[in-house]
């Protein structure tokens, strides 16, 4: 088989190929046998149309392109293993030449995730690391929490009025079973501490990660062309992910989406077409990350992946929902493996 891949603009690639005629023709048998399946002529059963009662019927055309369709099923991934090409979304498949007892000729277009060059990413975490910033909970935020606290569990007298809980060693043991008051303002404070730290974390993640995808540039870089293209079908179905997200999101709220893009004031296409940047913005993270674990042959026992898996399963599970144990597998060996990439990175 003769194969030619030529690089397109705009992340795509175009293989021309040609199979050999004996090639072609071998799935002849099989093309007139499903395409009889779908054909009523009287006098025979569906399935079992001798080939020249079928191309009687149909033509030999219809014949040519069913094995056209059936070759090119096989066809084409083993062009895009063999060639290391990573395909992404539907390929656009047009048939050049066909004919009986002759060669196959073929174009497909397709579009492929980008390559791309990293900048220098352990020096970029090293200067954002060295930013250091001090984080502490002053006596008013542990004040805050607490109101917040009592405000949950006050009751109305006998004219509607609400009435705080008194704050005192029995309510603190009551709550939480804290010692007493003087430990739970304690640990409100060590909570507060921690997730103060646990978001300036992710914020230097970010910053990291943002600095990096700055500075990316496609594999093939030498001067003239600087910019990623990014597939539109990778930003169309990033922009779904958002749009899912936001709908559960929405929905845990006690809202109704059709109620929230009302108050918007938007269509869902308005919103979509909003998020273009962020799509893009997220997939050029996912490439930077699918690139540094790559280089630093970052790699997920699969013993982890296993436990971390059936734990988010088990979590569904108890709350009634079935879902997809692949999917969560996935989901979970992206978490884990981000997870080690960010802690390489934090190192540096």
């Amino acid at each position: 088989m003769k194969i030619e891949i030529k690089t397109l603009p705009g992340s795509e690639i175009e293989i021309s190929g040609e199979v050999p005629a004996v090639d072609f023709e071998s799935e002849r048998e099989r093309a007139v046998k499903e395409l009889s399946e779908g054909v009523n002529i009287p006098g025979f059963r569906p399935g079992n149309i001798p080939e020249k009662v079928l191309v009687e019927k149909m033509g030999e055309h219809a014949v040519l392109e069913k094995m056209a369709e059936i070759l090119l099923q096989k066809v084409y991934p083993k062009i895009i293993a063999e060639h290391r090409v990573s395909a992404v979304g539907r390929p656009e498949i047009t048939i050049l030449k066909i004919a009986k007892d002759n060669p196959l000729e073929f174009k497909i277009k397709t579009a492929v995730i980008p390559k791309i060059k990293l900048p220098d990413y352990k020096e970029i975490a090293k200067k954002i690391n060295e930013k250091k910033e001090e984080i502490t909970v002053d006596e008013k935020e542990v004040e805050r929490t607490i109101e917040h606290l009592l405000k949950t569990r006050a009751s109305k007298n006998d004219k509607g009025k609400e009435v705080l809980p008194e704050l005192n060693d029995d309510f603190a043991k009551e709550l939480g079973g804290f010692k007493g008051l003087d430990d739970m303002k304690e640990k409100i404070k060590e909570n507060l501490l921690a997730e103060k730290k646990t978001k300036a974390r992710e914020k230097k993640r970010l910053e990291i990660l943002d600095k990096i995808i700055e500075l990316l540039k496609p594999a093939s870089s030498g001067g003239s062309q600087e910019k990623i293209e990014i597939p539109k079908i990778l930003i169309e179905a990033e922009k779904n992910k958002i749009l899912q997200e936001s709908k559960a999101g929405i929905s845990q709220m006690g809202l109704k989406w059709e109620d929230y893009l009302k108050h918007l004031k938007k269509t869902e296409e308005d919103v979509l077409s909003g998020w273009e940047e962020s799509a893009i913005k997220r997939i050029k993270h996912g490439l930077a990350l699918n690139e540094i674990a790559a280089v630093e042959k970052v790699e997920i026992p699969e013993e982890d992946l296993k436990t971390e898996t059936q734990k988010i399963v088990d979590y569904y599970k108890n709350a009634g929902q079935d879902i997809d144990q692949n999917r969560v597998k996935d989901y979970t060996y992206g978490i884990l493996r981000n997870e080690k990439i960010f802690k390489l990175l934090e190192s540096c």
